[in-house]
Formats: structure tokens, C-alpha cells, sequence
């Protein structure tokens, strides 16, 4: 069937290899169950055998011809029924005072030929080694006592009487111990793999560009993390400060220490892997951007703190880096975050621009960075919909769009409101960025058919807050820990922790 998923040996090798530790310590886990039980708990059961030679004729020959032996042969499945039956019960009970009933004795004893021989095997078993010896050789003198009264012809030879085994017929340990691994590795494998494949929070290794069609730009690692990897690099460092002094222009690193949403964006003292990471953003937005008429770029998110604005800051900041004149607009018009980020304090914004209140010379924050401008969203308005949706910013996208290299414009999340989708016609597509280990899957699958509906673009996804060198498939399932709070009015609002001034937007 064209979509009914294929799983790779691969797959499933990864997940062996990640629950490795889990899978062993259930299989021990299950040896150890199964020994204690065969051990301590399960009644151990002990066997004595003896094994007798039927002869079809009482007299004795030098020969014995093939009819004899095919007789002696028959008197074997008829012995089997004799030993077994209620008389020989009986008497075993009666001679041996046994405290058992004919059934519980019959169930006890087995008469069996041997290999198709004229050879009869008889076995009991009991749970006390003497009391099975000794059951079966009674049982074995009263063979020729009840063989010569119903057959009359014949005899019953003794080969081997039965002795005294105290090794246990069962429970088998070493087997049961064995068992007990394999069934607890199975187990927890059949456990991990289920649970693997009902999570839908997106991981490491999720092949997004397979399940999507949308190629992924860039794993971003998490900030935190690198500053503690081998590059070396503090996390009290790098990044961009807030709420301080304006930074110098002619610099990239901060004019002074910030919070944590300014620690994440770049600077020369962000780690190196990161920073390459949005080199190779860039380079593969300029690709896919290369098309369009317009070089106006969107980013966008499922949900919020999915680390969407400091995406896209940090996105224009590269392009900056790299000597494109860019501009950075915040058109999150209900959840501003750029101005704190930035530590910039402009008086008017977007919004101004958009109502009519100022020209977008008044709005600019010019050279943030060397050759990076942004506006901000100024204002909250009353009204963020139907601004991003009017004539006065596709004027204003146009102009921008002959004036810098790059524009990038920060829109809200798409499963939130739909502002983002209102500038479809002028942009040349969206970056949609998703954060790992806590993005599902069914949300990206609703912004993105909501991105389609719109008759949008998505040029490739970003993620964020990536952990290195892990592995997985689907993650948890979606529950109202991965959900998010939405707020009414103008606003949205994240879960509890989640500010605007947090590193997770």
C-alpha cells in the first residue's frame, strides 16, 4: 500500500540500541524471577523409571522368529493399559499405603514402548525421589502377577528396577532461567518498540524531510548544551543583552550581559557548532528562496516556545554576518519579544507603520549589527489581523523588499492565530521551526495543512534545542503536558515558566 510505513532493520536496531540498558536490566530482571521461581517456589517433581521386556511365550527357544517379536510388540500397548489400570491402582494404594486416589496415582505413572521395541518404560513421578523408587518397582512385581492373569500366555522380563533420583525432572532451573531472559529481552523490547511507536514527540533522528516532503535546513543545538560540549564556551558568555545600553554597531559581541533570551542569540563568543548551524541555515534558505522574486522569508512555529523568534533573529543576524543588507521585522503583533532581545527601546514599530502613525524611517532600528536594521512590533494593536492583512503592508513589503538584500519577518505560531498565512502572496515562503523532544507530530501535520490551505510555502524546517548524538523515532504521546494555553483578546499566553522574556519562543 502506497502509505503504509515501511520499518527498516535500522529502526529497529536503534531502538535496541537506545533502550539497551533497559532491555538487559528486564532480562536479567526475568532471569532472576524465573530462577527464584523454579528454585523456591514451584514444587520440584523427581522420577524413577524401570524398563521391562515383553516375551509373547512362557517357554524358552534358541530362536526367536519375526512373529514373536511382532507379538511381544502388540503386548506392549496392552501392558500399557493393564499397568494403568484401576485393579493395579488398587493394589499399589493398598500394598504401599500411598495417599493418593487411583486418578492422582494414574496421573503419576507412565508406560511407554520404547523407540516401537518390545521394551516397556515405566515412569513415575513424584515430588520425593524414594517415594517414586519405590512406586514403580511395586509397580514392576505386580506387572508378572497381573500380565500372566489377564493374558495367560507371555511373560515379563526385567531389565533395569527402579532407583533413587535426586535430581529434579522439574522444573528444569537452567532452563527456566534461560526462559525467563529471553521472555524478559523480548518483553522489553515488544515494550520500548510499542512505546516508540505510539510517541509522537518529535526526536532526533525523525526523518522529517521522508514524512513531510520539506527538506530541514538546520538542527540547532541547544544552547546550554554547547556551552558545556568541547568547545568550551561558558554560558554566561555570548549572546546579546537586554534592557542595557544600545550595543555598539560596529561590534557583534554584547555590550553587556543579558537574560537568556538574549544569551541565545549570536555572537563571536556563541559556540562554534551553533553558529555554523545557521551558517548552513542560510545557506539553504538562500537556495530555496532563490526563485522568488522577493527575498522576504517568514519563520514560523506549530506552537509557542518552540524557539521561533530567537530562530529568526538569529537567522537574520547570519545573513548580516555574511554582508547582506538585512532587515528584521517582528510581525508577532500579540507576543513581542525583539526589543528586549535586541535591548533596543524604539518608540514606534510595525504597528505605527501599518496604522499610519509613522513612516517606517521613524520605525527602523538601524545597525543593530552591522548591516542588520529591525523593527519592532511597537504598540500591541487591537486589531494585529486585519493590519498584516492590509494593503498598507504589502506597500510596506514591497518597499522593504527593494531596500535590503534579505527581509525576515517574525510571525506568530500557525496552530495559534493565523497572521503568518495573511502575507502568503508577498513572501517567498515560510521556515518552520520545531523544537525537539517537545514539538508532536500531529501539530506540525495541522500547520502544515493549514499552510497549504493558504496556498503557502514551506521552504524547510529548523530545529531547535537539538541534543547531540541521540536517537529515537516517534515521541510521547500528545497530552496536555506537550499542550500549550492559549489566552483570549489580543493575546496568546505559553504554559507556566514560558515567558516572553523565555529562551523558548
Amino acid at each position: 500500500m502506497e502509505n503504509e510505513e515501511v520499518i527498516d532493520l535500522g529502526y529497529l536496531f536503534r531502538i535496541l540500541k537506545k533502550h539497551l540498558l533497559f532491555i538487559l536490566l528486564v532480562g536479567a530482571v526475568g532471569g532472576v524471577a524465573a530462577f527464584l521461581l523454579s528454585e523456591f517456589v514451584i514444587e520440584k517433581q523427581y522420577q524413577s523409571s524401570a524398563l521391562l521386556y515383553v516375551e509373547n511365550s512362557q517357554q524358552t527357544s534358541e530362536s526367536v522368529n519375526i512373529n514373536d517379536i511382532n507379538a511381544a510388540q502388540k503386548l506392549v500397548n496392552t501392558c500399557q493399559i493393564i499397568f494403568k489400570s484401576g485393579t493395579v491402582m488398587d493394589n499399589l494404594i493398598a500394598n504401599l499405603d500411598l495417599p493418593y486416589t487411583k486418578e492422582e496415582l494414574n496421573g503419576m505413572i507412565t508406560a511407554q514402548s520404547v523407540n516401537s521395541t518390545e521394551v516397556m518404560r515405566l515412569v513415575v513421578e513424584s515430588n520425593d525421589p524414594h517415594e517414586a523408587e519405590m512406586i514403580v518397582n511395586e509397580l514392576v512385581r505386580l506387572s508378572n502377577i497381573e500380565f500372566l492373569r489377564v493374558i495367560k500366555s507371555g511373560s515379563l522380563e526385567v531389565i533395569d528396577y527402579g532407583e533413587v533420583d535426586t535430581r529434579p525432572s522439574f522444573p528444569n532451573v537452567t532452563l527456566f532461567t534461560a526462559a525467563g531472559i529471553l521472555l524478559g529481552l523480548v518483553v522489553a523490547y515488544v515494550i520500548v518498540f510499542i512505546n516508540d511507536m505510539l510517541d509522537v514527540v518529535v526526536k532526533h533522528d525523525d526523518n522529517l524531510a521522508k514524512l513531510y516532503g520539506i527538506p530541514v535546513f538546520a538542527e540547532i543545538e541547544d544552547f546550554l548544551t554547547a556551552s558545556e560540549n568541547k568547545y568550551g564556551y561558558s554560558h554566561y558568555g555570548y549572546g546579546y543583552g537586554y534592557g542595557k545600553k544600545p550595543r555598539d554597531p560596529q561590534k557583534t559581541e554584547p555590550a553587556s550581559a543579558g537574560t537568556e533570551r538574549g544569551d541565545r542569540l549570536l555572537s563571536d563568543n556563541t559556540p562554534f557548532a551553533i553558529t555554523e548551524a545557521y551558517n548552513t541555515a542560510r545557506t539553504n534558505i538562500m537556495f530555496a528562496a532563490s526563485t522568488s522574486e522577493r527575498k522576504i522569508v517568514a519563520v514560523t512555529s506549530s506552537n509557542p516556545s518552540e524557539g521561533k523568534s530567537t530562530t529568526c533573529a538569529n537567522i537574520a543576524i547570519s545573513f548580516a554576518n555574511a554582508g547582506f543588507k538585512t532587515l528584521l521585522v517582528e510581525c508577532d503583533l500579540r507576543k513581542p519579544v525583539m526589543a528586549k532581545s535586541f535591548g533596543v527601546k524604539p518608540k514606534k514599530g510595525l504597528s505605527s507603520i501599518l496604522g499610519g502613525f509613522c513612516t517606517v524611517k521613524e520605525a527602523i532600528c538601524p545597525e543593530v549589527m552591522k548591516n542588520l536594521d529591525i523593527i519592532t512590533t511597537g504598540d500591541i494593536p487591537p486589531n494585529p489581523s486585519e493590519l498584516l492583512a492590509s494593503e498598507s503592508m504589502s506597500i510596506f513589503l514591497k518597499a522593504s523588499s527593494e531596500d535590503y538584500d534579505y527581509v525576515f519577518l517574525d510571525t506568530p505560531p500557525v496552530n495559534v492565530v493565523t497572521d503568518s498565512q495573511l502575507m502568503n502572496t508577498e513572501i517567498a515562503g515560510l521556515v518552520f521551526v520545531i523544537r525537539e523532544s517537545s514539538t508532536i507530530h500531529p501539530d506540525i501535520q495541522n500547520a502544515i495543512e493549514k499552510i497549504n490551505l493558504a496556498n503557502g510555502k514551506a521552504l524547510g524546517f529548523v530545529k531547535t534545542f537539538c541534543k547531540p548524538e541521540k536517537s529515537g523515532r516517534y515521541g510521547k504521546k500528545y497530552s496536555s503536558k506537550y499542550g500549550y494555553k492559549y489566552g483570549y483578546g489580543y493575546g496568546y499566553s505559553a504554559d507556566k515558566g514560558e515567558t516572553a522574556e523565555g529562551a523558548g519562543d
